[in-house]
């Protein structure tokens, strides 16, 4: 893989105190994909552009409210998931394309979902993967419950409970808490709360390599502003209502969706995947056999030639 050169880069319009950064790739005259990435918090990369044939497709990335070129960095004020889907309408429109695809991993398999769901009739196709529909499901699963995957992560799930003791709280409860003590804090403290959230999920995202630990001293601004924004939405269940995008899947049972998900995705369970691909009819799934959370080399592979392939199908 090589790292893409934008052929244009741009702000959209300030609002609400946020300035968005987005780059435009490969062919200017291809067919567009818009590509959401994860987080909440994390930014835009240039794996995310890989995805997709730069010779047949132009991809549009941009880094949401707070987060990489976009600024203020880690502001969670006017930040929500309805302003990021109408961002994402925004920057259509800046583009100046009617429809388009829509793709999104984790985080951003979310946002795709419910920009989808918001503006159906601006989606041409939607490719996702490691599904995430930010349910209590999901949440008990991988942050809140200790039977969920805190059962193959003994160790590092007892850590971080002894870790979560110092500010009188529990996964259950943490969220709030820790954006209240992250925001009211000074560096020092800030990098403590940080490196508790990172090393919890950090650990999650593949089970192939050895757990391993940031310590608060290695913690970076742009990490604190991540696991900023991760807690706002956290702590407000993701400005969705519970089972949301599930039960608003009529809307866009018309649109083509292809699902790529890790089989052994630990992180965001094969479940949601499975539970998306029956609630919508014109939906494709394809399990990766040997892919986590974060996607095996040979999954990356797979899923570029699933997306490729899908896409020209539809034509």
């Amino acid at each position: 893989m090589y790292n893409p050169i934008a052929f244009n880069a741009g702000v959209l319009e300030e609002q609400d105190g946020h300035c968005i950064y987005f780059a435009q790739y490969g062919n200017k005259n291809g067919e567009v994909i818009v590509s959401l990435h994860g987080g909440p918090g994390s930014q835009s990369k240039s794996k995310h552009v890989n995805v997709f044939d730069l010779e047949k497709y132009q991809v549009v990335t941009f880094d949401q409210r707070g987060c990489g070129n976009s600024t203020p960095q880690g502001s969670i004020v006017e930040n929500t998931t309805q302003k990021l889907v109408a961002d994402i309408e925004r920057l259509r429109e800046r583009i100046g394309v009617e429809n388009w695809h829509v793709s999104g991993g984790s985080w951003g398999s979310t946002l795709a979902l419910a920009y989808a769901e918001m503006f159906p009739h601006r989606v041409k196709s939607l490719l996702l993967s490691a599904i995430f529909l930010a349910d209590k499901i999901a949440l008990n699963w991988a942050y809140s419950a200790s039977d969920g995957v805190a059962m193959l992560f003994s160790d590092v799930w007892n850590e971080r409970e002894k870790q979560l003791e110092m500010y009188s709280t529990s996964a259950a409860t943490a969220a709030k808490i820790l954006l209240e003590k992250l925001v009211n804090s000074g560096i020092e403290e800030q990098q403590k709360i940080t490196s508790i959230l990172l090393n919890w999920e950090r650990n999650l995202m593949t089970s192939n390599t050895d757990v391993s630990y940031t310590y608060p001293e290695d913690v970076t601004d742009e990490d604190i502003a991540s696991v900023k924004i991760s807690l706002h939405f956290e702590s407000n269940n993701f400005f969705l209502e519970e089972n949301q995008l599930l039960n608003n899947t009529q809307v866009i049972k018309d649109i083509p969706m292809m699902i790529v998900h890790g089989r052994h995705d630990i992180l965001c369970p094969f479940k949601g995947a499975w539970d998306l691909h029956q609630k919508h009819p014109n939906s494709k799934l394809v399990a990766l056999p040997q892919s986590n959370h974060k996607f095996s080399a040979d999954g990356e592979i797979a899923r570029k030639y699933i997306f490729d392939a899908f896409l020209s199908d539809l034509k």
